[in-house]
Protein backbone atom coordinates (compact mmCIF):
# COMPACT_ATOMS: atom_id res chain seq x y z
CA UNK A 1 0.00 0.00 0.00
CA UNK A 2 2.70 2.49 1.03
CA UNK A 3 4.82 1.59 -1.99
CA UNK A 4 1.84 2.31 -4.26
CA UNK A 5 1.20 5.67 -2.56
CA UNK A 6 4.89 6.55 -2.89
CA UNK A 7 4.85 5.69 -6.60
CA UNK A 8 1.77 7.89 -7.06
CA UNK A 9 3.48 10.79 -5.26
CA UNK A 10 6.62 10.42 -7.38
CA UNK A 11 4.41 10.33 -10.48
CA UNK A 12 2.66 13.54 -9.35
CA UNK A 13 6.03 15.21 -8.78
CA UNK A 14 7.32 14.19 -12.22
CA UNK A 15 4.04 15.16 -13.89
CA UNK A 16 4.27 18.57 -12.22
CA UNK A 17 7.73 19.10 -13.75
CA UNK A 18 6.58 17.75 -17.12
CA UNK A 19 3.64 20.19 -17.27
CA UNK A 20 5.99 23.01 -16.25
CA UNK A 21 8.24 22.38 -19.26
CA UNK A 22 5.33 21.61 -21.55
CA UNK A 23 3.88 25.05 -20.79
CA UNK A 24 7.24 26.72 -21.30
CA UNK A 25 7.86 25.05 -24.66
CA UNK A 26 4.34 25.04 -26.10
CA UNK A 27 2.33 27.90 -24.59
CA UNK A 28 3.15 31.34 -25.97
CA UNK A 29 0.81 33.33 -23.76
CA UNK A 30 2.35 32.96 -20.30
CA UNK A 31 -0.23 35.41 -18.90
CA UNK A 32 -3.08 33.03 -19.65
CA UNK A 33 -5.24 32.47 -16.54
CA UNK A 34 -4.70 28.70 -16.53
CA UNK A 35 -0.95 29.16 -16.95
CA UNK A 36 -0.76 31.68 -14.13
CA UNK A 37 -2.84 29.35 -11.95
CA UNK A 38 -0.43 26.50 -12.64
CA UNK A 39 2.55 28.69 -11.76
CA UNK A 40 0.89 29.30 -8.39
CA UNK A 41 0.17 25.64 -7.61
CA UNK A 42 3.46 24.33 -9.05
CA UNK A 43 5.52 25.06 -5.88
CA UNK A 44 2.66 23.80 -3.69
CA UNK A 45 2.62 20.41 -5.47
CA UNK A 46 6.44 20.34 -5.37
CA UNK A 47 6.52 21.00 -1.61
CA UNK A 48 3.65 18.61 -0.82
CA UNK A 49 5.27 15.64 -2.57
CA UNK A 50 8.70 16.36 -1.06
CA UNK A 51 7.32 16.49 2.46
CA UNK A 52 4.79 13.65 2.20
CA UNK A 53 7.07 10.93 0.77
CA UNK A 54 9.42 10.63 3.79
CA UNK A 55 6.58 11.13 6.27
CA UNK A 56 4.35 8.30 5.02
CA UNK A 57 7.35 5.97 4.74
CA UNK A 58 8.56 6.71 8.26
CA UNK A 59 9.18 3.77 10.58
CA UNK A 60 7.25 5.71 13.23
CA UNK A 61 4.02 5.02 11.35
CA UNK A 62 4.36 1.24 11.66
CA UNK A 63 1.18 1.16 13.77
CA UNK A 64 -0.72 2.29 10.68
CA UNK A 65 1.55 0.87 7.97
CA UNK A 66 3.18 -2.40 9.17
CA UNK A 67 5.37 -2.54 6.06
CA UNK A 68 7.29 0.54 7.27
CA UNK A 69 10.31 -1.06 8.90
CA UNK A 70 13.19 0.65 10.69
CA UNK A 71 16.37 0.94 8.63
CA UNK A 72 18.76 2.41 11.22
CA UNK A 73 17.37 0.54 14.23
CA UNK A 74 19.44 1.43 17.34
CA UNK A 75 21.61 3.83 15.31
CA UNK A 76 18.63 6.06 14.52
CA UNK A 77 19.46 8.73 17.14
CA UNK A 78 22.76 9.52 15.47
CA UNK A 79 21.28 9.66 11.98
CA UNK A 80 18.34 11.74 13.22
CA UNK A 81 20.77 14.37 14.50
CA UNK A 82 22.54 14.28 11.15
CA UNK A 83 19.17 14.64 9.41
CA UNK A 84 18.30 17.71 11.48
CA UNK A 85 21.67 19.24 10.56
CA UNK A 86 20.99 18.60 6.86
CA UNK A 87 17.53 20.15 7.04
CA UNK A 88 19.01 23.27 8.68
CA UNK A 89 21.69 23.45 5.96
CA UNK A 90 19.11 22.94 3.20
CA UNK A 91 16.80 25.64 4.56
CA UNK A 92 19.81 27.94 4.92
CA UNK A 93 20.73 27.40 1.25
CA UNK A 94 17.19 28.16 0.11
CA UNK A 95 16.85 31.21 2.38
CA UNK A 96 20.12 32.71 1.21
CA UNK A 97 19.07 32.22 -2.39
CA UNK A 98 15.66 33.81 -1.80
CA UNK A 99 17.29 36.87 -0.25
CA UNK A 100 19.01 37.72 -3.51
CA UNK A 101 16.74 36.02 -6.01
CA UNK A 102 13.00 35.93 -6.44
CA UNK A 103 11.23 33.61 -8.87
CA UNK A 104 9.76 35.61 -11.74
CA UNK A 105 7.53 34.64 -14.69
CA UNK A 106 9.62 32.89 -17.34
CA UNK A 107 8.72 35.50 -20.00
CA UNK A 108 9.99 38.46 -17.96
CA UNK A 109 12.92 40.19 -19.64
CA UNK A 110 13.88 42.69 -16.96
CA UNK A 111 15.47 40.36 -14.39
CA UNK A 112 19.24 40.38 -14.05
CA UNK A 113 21.62 37.46 -13.71
CA UNK A 114 22.58 37.11 -10.06
CA UNK A 115 26.08 35.87 -9.30
CA UNK A 116 26.64 37.17 -5.77
CA UNK A 117 26.36 35.66 -2.30
CA UNK A 118 25.57 31.92 -2.34
CA UNK A 119 25.51 31.96 -6.16
CA UNK A 120 29.30 32.25 -6.00
CA UNK A 121 29.34 28.68 -4.68
CA UNK A 122 26.49 26.94 -6.53
CA UNK A 123 24.40 27.94 -9.53
CA UNK A 124 21.08 26.55 -8.26
CA UNK A 125 21.06 26.87 -4.44
CA UNK A 126 17.27 26.48 -4.19
CA UNK A 127 17.46 23.02 -5.78
CA UNK A 128 20.48 22.25 -3.61
CA UNK A 129 18.38 23.12 -0.58
CA UNK A 130 15.61 20.76 -1.64
CA UNK A 131 18.03 17.85 -2.21
CA UNK A 132 19.63 18.37 1.21
CA UNK A 133 16.26 18.81 2.95
CA UNK A 134 14.94 15.59 1.42
CA UNK A 135 18.05 13.71 2.55
CA UNK A 136 17.62 15.11 6.06
CA UNK A 137 13.96 14.09 6.12
CA UNK A 138 14.88 10.60 4.87
CA UNK A 139 17.39 10.19 7.71
CA UNK A 140 14.95 11.40 10.36
CA UNK A 141 12.07 9.30 9.03
CA UNK A 142 14.22 6.13 9.22
CA UNK A 143 12.85 5.08 5.84
CA UNK A 144 14.59 2.76 3.38
CA UNK A 145 12.35 3.87 0.50
CA UNK A 146 13.12 7.54 1.16
CA UNK A 147 16.86 6.77 1.31
CA UNK A 148 16.64 4.95 -2.02
CA UNK A 149 14.81 7.94 -3.51
CA UNK A 150 17.54 10.40 -2.43
CA UNK A 151 19.88 9.79 -5.40
CA UNK A 152 16.86 9.64 -7.72
CA UNK A 153 15.67 13.03 -6.45
CA UNK A 154 19.18 14.37 -6.97
CA UNK A 155 19.29 13.15 -10.59
CA UNK A 156 15.83 14.59 -11.28
CA UNK A 157 16.71 18.04 -9.89
CA UNK A 158 20.14 18.01 -11.53
CA UNK A 159 18.43 17.27 -14.86
CA UNK A 160 15.79 19.93 -14.21
CA UNK A 161 18.51 22.50 -13.49
CA UNK A 162 20.44 21.46 -16.61
CA UNK A 163 17.35 21.86 -18.81
CA UNK A 164 16.62 25.22 -17.18
CA UNK A 165 20.11 26.40 -18.04
CA UNK A 166 19.90 25.25 -21.66
CA UNK A 167 16.39 26.47 -22.42
CA UNK A 168 16.04 29.56 -20.23
CA UNK A 169 19.24 30.92 -18.70
CA UNK A 170 21.79 30.55 -21.51
CA UNK A 171 19.41 31.91 -24.21
CA UNK A 172 18.51 34.80 -21.92
CA UNK A 173 21.92 35.78 -20.54
CA UNK A 174 24.24 34.39 -23.23
CA UNK A 175 27.96 34.87 -22.61
CA UNK A 176 27.32 36.26 -19.13
CA UNK A 177 25.88 32.93 -18.07
CA UNK A 178 28.73 30.99 -19.70
CA UNK A 179 31.19 33.08 -17.68
CA UNK A 180 29.08 32.48 -14.58
CA UNK A 181 29.30 28.72 -15.20
CA UNK A 182 33.08 28.96 -15.42
CA UNK A 183 33.28 30.87 -12.14
CA UNK A 184 30.72 28.65 -10.40
CA UNK A 185 31.28 25.11 -11.70
CA UNK A 186 28.88 23.29 -9.37
CA UNK A 187 25.27 23.15 -10.48
CA UNK A 188 23.68 21.79 -7.28
CA UNK A 189 26.11 20.11 -4.85
CA UNK A 190 29.47 21.88 -4.28
CA UNK A 191 32.73 20.54 -2.88
CA UNK A 192 33.28 19.45 -0.10
CA UNK A 193 29.57 18.70 0.44
CA UNK A 194 29.56 16.21 -2.45
CA UNK A 195 32.35 14.18 -0.81
CA UNK A 196 30.54 14.32 2.53
CA UNK A 197 27.39 12.92 0.91
CA UNK A 198 29.36 10.05 -0.63
CA UNK A 199 30.84 9.19 2.78
CA UNK A 200 27.38 9.30 4.38
CA UNK A 201 25.98 7.06 1.62
CA UNK A 202 28.72 4.47 2.31
CA UNK A 203 27.99 4.61 6.06
CA UNK A 204 24.24 4.20 5.43
CA UNK A 205 24.85 1.11 3.29
CA UNK A 206 27.19 -0.29 5.94
CA UNK A 207 24.58 0.22 8.69
CA UNK A 208 22.07 -1.58 6.51
CA UNK A 209 24.39 -4.59 6.27
CA UNK A 210 24.90 -4.55 10.04
CA UNK A 211 21.15 -4.67 10.62
CA UNK A 212 20.65 -7.48 8.11
CA UNK A 213 23.41 -9.66 9.57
Amino acid sequence: MILLITIVLVFIFLSNLFIYWKIFLKVKDKNNKLVRFFYKIFPIIWTFTFITIPIINSSFLRAYFPENSSYFDEYWNLFALLGIAFIIIGISFAKKARKVYSVKPMDEESSELITSDIFRIIRHPVYSGWVIIFLGAALISDSLISLILCPIIYVILESHASIEEKLILIPKYGDNYEKFKDRTPYRIIPTPLNFLLIIIAVIIVYVGFLNIS
